[in-house]
């Protein structure tokens, strides 16, 4: 089957995890991470609308100098998402700066800080010189363009660290064959069945037949020639530690995701340092796979002591999944 999604690695598995991922459904781009920004243009740049931030140690939060400079003379409106204290990190790197010429620009960076007990919501002007303005946040925060949502989970990590979830909207498919059979002809009152069963309406609607217009039950219409399309979600699971809580909570996440994006750092001989240095060991992570029945996985985040032996590495990783690995790069 094909796959609704793009989604672009930005570097090698052995270092900082960041994806660019786009969606058929979706206008805008979105990323996960944000580490160092490697192969990607500031075309592409342009386009996207969330980035979605696990914590912000260095490899996961340094590109965001980059993306800064890349849409600083845009009009774009960007949301970052994040753990505890987001809002003042992403304070800090724009206090860095001295901004006295940039009060002609219309970039704004909205930031959602997530938390369990305490969410918060903030918003960067640069017509203002980026200055910090808070502002109440709402749980529509974790509704995106184009009927896309966003589930989270707050995971251990020592500190902590956001495992992310991009739901698909419903998606409604006509089964053309049907309208063939029924007698039924295309147009414009199509898109409006759609939108009526979407929006969860009942009644009537004009269809066009080959023997004219008819009025029809939306509900019989939907049974007969509708199907629903089965959603595509991505979980996206980065840097927590490899003990029970953590786990149970990663599947539940990553429950029939069509992608899990997940941390495999530590080999299951280095179970002990993966402990100390709160990581997945890649059989804790294919665990978290098969019992989240994922469709497809992608092994992020390897350690870089594994490049010297990356046969054996790749050999322990790839065991009995090498069918179910997702690749669109």
């Amino acid at each position: 089957m094909k796959s609704n999604y793009s989604v672009r690695q930005l570097n090698s598995s052995f270092s900082d995890p960041v994806f660019f991922i786009r969606n058929v459904y979706m206008k805008k781009a979105v990323m996960f991470d944000l580490g160092k920004l490697g192969k990607i243009g500031n075309h592409e740049l342009h386009d996207i609308s969330c980035v979605f931030v696990s914590h912000t140690h260095m490899d996961h939060f340094s590109g965001f100098d980059r993306l800064l400079r890349s849409v600083l003379i845009t009009d774009m409106k960007i949301r970052i998402y994040g753990p505890k204290n987001i809002i003042k990190n992403v304070e800090g790197k724009l206090n860095s700066y001295t901004w006295n010429l940039v009060d002609g620009y219309g970039l704004e960076i909205e930031v959602i800080e997530l938390d369990n007990t305490d969410k918060k919501k903030s918003v960067f002007k640069a017509k203002s010189g980026f200055d910090r303005e808070d502002l109440e946040y709402a749980d529509t925060d974790l509704e995106m363009d184009d009927g896309f949502k966003i589930k989270y989970e707050i995971f251990d990590h020592g500190i902590p660290s956001i495992g992310y979830r991009l739901v698909e909207p419903r998606i409604i498919n006509i089964q053309k064959e049907k309208l063939v059979e029924l007698g039924f002809k295309e147009g414009i009152w199509l898109k409006e069945l759609k939108n009526k069963i979407l929006n969860n309406e009942d009644g009537s609607i004009t269809v066009n037949t080959v023997d004219g217009e008819k009025v029809m039950d939306i509900n019989e219409l939907a049974k007969e020639i509708c199907v629903d399309k089965q959603q595509e979600d991505i979980t996206y699971i980065t840097d927590i530690a490899p003990h029970d809580d953590n786990i149970e909570k990663a599947i539940q996440l990553a429950d029939r995701s069509y992608l899990l994006i997940i941390e495999s750092v530590f080999m299951d001989v280095d179970f002990c340092h993966a402990s100390e240095k709160n990581h997945l060991t890649i059989t804790i992570a294919k665990d978290i796979f098969n019992r989240s029945k994922s469709a497809f996985i992608r092994f992020i985040h390897f350690a870089p002591r594994y490049e010297k032996e990356k046969e054996t590495f790749f050999e322990e990783l790839y065991n009995k999944v090498k069918n179910k690995i997702f690749i669109t790069d």
